[in-house]
């Protein structure tokens, strides 16, 4: 019960905050102009603004913060799990990518320099312990990783941040994506036995509904960068800031699981592009939701699919915390499988398609 009141009042008071926020936004973004404009890979055609990323930032700070480090104070029977030192160079981290996406928001940052501020907040959550540690092989010892865990966790901070960043690509999308992986993030903290984490994941979870509420389709606001990175990179912490300096691969599994949509969409990505001769950064119309829109989805049949695969995943990532060790690993992984190949007959039968519809309205010779 305690557990729960703290959850929902970290949930409420970011709705609250980045629902309040967001209007603000709106106004002063339209009053200066500030506006995403629509390009040739880019699906909406009139100009919105996409600084929906400052009300998300917002609600997830005041929701993370005010109930460990308030609520003890103000009502200790409702919580008394505060945070420890540790947590200040995460949350500053926390600052620091939001602050990245506002600027890139506003000046189109280069991507060596975008990603090298991204690794310098990656290396401020590790400074408080908050490292993935080893790797643990069933009927092994586990294998440590020393030194090298500093590089692998931010690796997997930066991959994260961006795979969020990279699947913003129709209204409602990455919001939904991200809220739903929040709830599983949190639920799996709590069967851990880690409140604090579990505030921060049911935060973010409230100020992705209070931004959804603008951002649904047709969208009024987009999130930029500055709320994209950001969600990207608390989603990839919370795991972390279970067991501080403990994390293993293995345990990152049911998190992967969670936000298994984002990341293949990003690993095919990197694929595509390093088969293509391209920069890894380089934009193009072949994400998940482009595959799904050339398949003939609207807009919330597309949202209903993609929201649908999260739930699903999340499901399965609950289940196996339940499961032991190595059956918990072949079902995972077996789901992983199942995925990469429904992606894959997605990529095929989107082409097809568009190759039909291409050679349908060639004119003729």
């Amino acid at each position: 019960m305690q557990s729960a009141a703290g959850l929902i009042m970290a949930a409420l008071l970011a709705f609250g905050v980045s629902a309040a926020i967001i209007p603000f936004v709106l106004a002063l973004s339209h009053k200066r102009s500030w506006y995403d404009i629509p390009n040739a890979r880019k699906i909406h055609t009139n100009p919105v603004p996409r600084l929906g990323g400052i009300g998300i930032f917002f609600g997830t700070m005041v929701g993370s913060l005010a109930v460990p480090l308030l609520l003890p104070l103000i009502a200790p029977t409702l919580w008394n799990d505060g945070y420890s030192i540790s947590y200040v160079p995460v949350f500053i981290a926390f600052a620091i990518i939001h602050g990245l996406g506002l600027i890139d928001d506003f000046h189109n940052l280069h991507a060596l320099l975008k990603l090298s501020l991204q690794i310098v907040a990656a290396a401020l959550v590790t400074v408080g312990g908050f490292t993935i540690s080893s790797i643990s092989l069933p009927g092994l010892a586990p294998l440590s990783f020393g030194i090298l865990s500093y590089p692998i966790t931010i690796l997997w901070i930066v991959t994260i941040s961006n795979a969020i960043n990279l699947v913003d690509g129709v209204d409602g999308l990455a919001g939904g994506i991200s809220g739903i992986a929040a709830i599983f993030l949190g639920v799996l903290c709590l069967l851990q036995g880690h409140g604090s984490s579990a505030v921060v994941a049911f935060a973010v979870l409230g100020a992705c509904i209070g931004f959804l509420l603008f951002n649904w389709p047709p969208a009024r606001l987009f999130m930029g960068d500055s709320g994209s990175l950001f969600i990207g990179f608390v989603l990839a912490t919370i795991p972390l800031m279970i067991s501080p300096g403990q994390t293993t691969i293995g345990s990152l599994m049911g998190p992967v699981t969670v936000l298994l949509v984002p990341i293949l969409d990003t690993v095919s990505a990197i694929f595509r592009r390093l088969r293509e001769r391209r920069p890894i950064h380089s934009p193009d119309k072949e994400h998940i939701h482009h595959k799904l829109l050339a398949m003939g989805l609207r807009q919330l049949q597309l949202l209903s699919v993609t929201y649908a695969a999260c739930i699903v995943l999340g499901g399965f990532a609950v289940v196996a915390h339940f499961l032991r060790r190595g059956s918990a690993d072949i079902l995972l992984i077996s789901v992983w499988i199942v995925c990469l190949c429904a992606l894959w007959t997605l990529s095929r039968v989107s082409h097809r398609r568009q190759g039909l519809e291409t050679r349908t309205v060639e004119p003729h010779r």
